[in-house]
């Protein structure tokens, strides 16, 4: 697509996607598209942010854009993606935007639509508002805004959905290291936390408009890893800028990536009966080392292409009820439609909670593949189907990685570069087929020195 991409859209503050006409004039294609795929008398639409500092004057003139098409609006200011999806639910509102950069530095920013339900619109939805967007005049129409509704309710009520997951004062006696990345969750994650009796230890709590993502969060682990020994905590948790993603450490320091996660969950979950068609949706860069062990639990695993949005549609259509991505999105479909780093993190402490055990003795259950990854650098993004001869050879590739290993070629959403990753049981197997995969690419694509 022209301007979205894998999640929204995302550009440098004041880049060719996000400077003030463009984006009033998305706020008026995503108007005239709400107009066109609904028959209503009036459409509303919640808009939150993350802490960037560019966030309030984007706010306003996505604002302007959709007042020009009479789109109402509902300004849930600084609150996590996922208070914004929820409140779309609670309200019954047409759609809600976030304007976050996610784990991007302060310098970036970007824009999240979502649904009628609290989900990601589809490609195509995307696609069509692109096409009115470029059907508008270049230049900037003189709009005022209608003002919107205030509803800095969002955060409470986003809190108060999930009071009923643990019982109540669960975590007295837990100490919990909470790093917020300066983001969004900065006052919304610590408050439910210390409700359920936990003493939280913050840090990336303090933000100022620049510091979102510095040095801290998902993006830095180490700083909970470290905070954790340092504090004799039980558990760390690290969101990034907008709050639906999370990175958890264990009482050891050791750092737990979405695979273990969703392998702890989805034992847990299998165990108690409570895994939909006891099948789990994970996409193709989650490790063999979950399938091995959800499939000693009697648990598939269902793989889609990269995205959260594309685990969301594969449990939405066929019936599921967990999934993520080992970067550490995680939808629970009871819950919400839509990754929440914050859910996440309660489900993995009722897991602690209901068995006992700490977070590094239910990771034990997940072991890991050998895996090796390369990103290389390509001038030209040619599509893979038409390249003499490479997949005769990937072909080859697969098969010598046997039964319990893998391989994977896929170019990367964002940039010009193709991503690489060999997989096996065994590391030297798996070394060996990542060299010749490297030399395929060497022979059949047009890489960049």
């Amino acid at each position: 697509m022209k301007y979205f991409g894998t999640d929204g859209i995302r550009d440098r503050v004041n880049g060719p996607l996000l400077h003030e006409n463009f984006v009033y004039r998305l706020g008026r294609a995503i108007g005239l598209w709400l107009s066109k795929t609904s028959k209503s008398s009036s459409y509303h639409v919640a808009i939150g942010r993350d802490t960037r500092a560019s966030a309030g004057y984007l706010f306003l003139a996505l604002a302007r854009g959709l007042n020009q098409e009479g789109i109402r609006i509902f300004d849930a200011g600084v609150c996590p993606t996922p208070a914004v999806a929820g409140a779309i639910r609670m309200l019954g509102l047409d759609m809600g935007i976030v304007i976050t950069a996610s784990h991007n530095p302060a310098s970036d920013n970007g824009i999240k639509l979502f649904g009628r339900g609290g989900v990601k619109l589809r490609p195509r939805d995307e696609q069509e508002i692109e096409v009115l967007l470029d059907a508008l005049p270049r230049r900037e129409a003189d709009a005022s805004i209608t003002p919107p509704v205030r509803y800095y309710e969002a955060r409470r009520h986003y809190l108060e959905s999930y009071e009923h997951i643990l019982p109540d004062q669960a975590l007295m006696g837990m100490r919990i290291v909470l790093d917020c990345a300066n983001g969004a969750t900065y006052r919304t994650s610590s408050e439910l936390l210390s409700r359920f009796g936990a003493l939280v230890i913050t840090r990336g709590c303090r933000p100022d408009g620049d510091n979102i993502n510095l040095d801290c969060g998902s993006e830095h682990p180490e700083v909970i890893s470290n905070a954790v020994e340092d504090q004799a905590a039980d558990i760390g948790i690290a969101h990034d800028g907008d709050g639906d993603r999370v990175i958890l450490c264990d009482s050891t320091g050791q750092i737990l990536d979405g695979d273990a996660v969703m392998a702890i969950l989805g034992t847990g979950w299998a165990r108690r009966k409570l895994l939909a068609k006891n099948t789990l949706v994970a996409t193709i860069m989650s490790n063999l080392g979950l399938d091995n062990c959800l499939e000693q639990a009697g648990v598939t695993v269902n793989r889609v292409g990269v995205g959260d949005r594309q685990v969301f549609y594969e449990m939405r259509d066929k019936g599921y009820n967990l999934g993520g991505e080992s970067s550490g999105h995680f939808i629970a479909m009871d819950y919400l439609p839509t990754g929440d780093g914050l859910l996440a993190a309660l489900l993995i402490l009722n897991e602690m909670i209901r068995s006992g055990n700490s977070l590094a003795e239910l990771a034990a259950v997940f072991r890991p593949f050998p895996q090796i990854k390369k990103n290389v650098a390509v001038r030209k993004k040619l599509p893979f189907e038409e390249i003499p001869g490479l997949q005769k050879a990937l072909n080859s590739l697969e098969k010598k990685a046997g039964k319990k290993g893998r391989i994977l070629l896929r170019y990367s959403g964002t940039e010009p570069k193709v991503r690489l990753l060999a997989e096996a049981e065994d590391e030297t197997l798996a070394r060996k087929v990542f060299a010749d995969l490297e030399e395929v690419v060497e022979r059949h694509l047009l890489i960049d020195r």
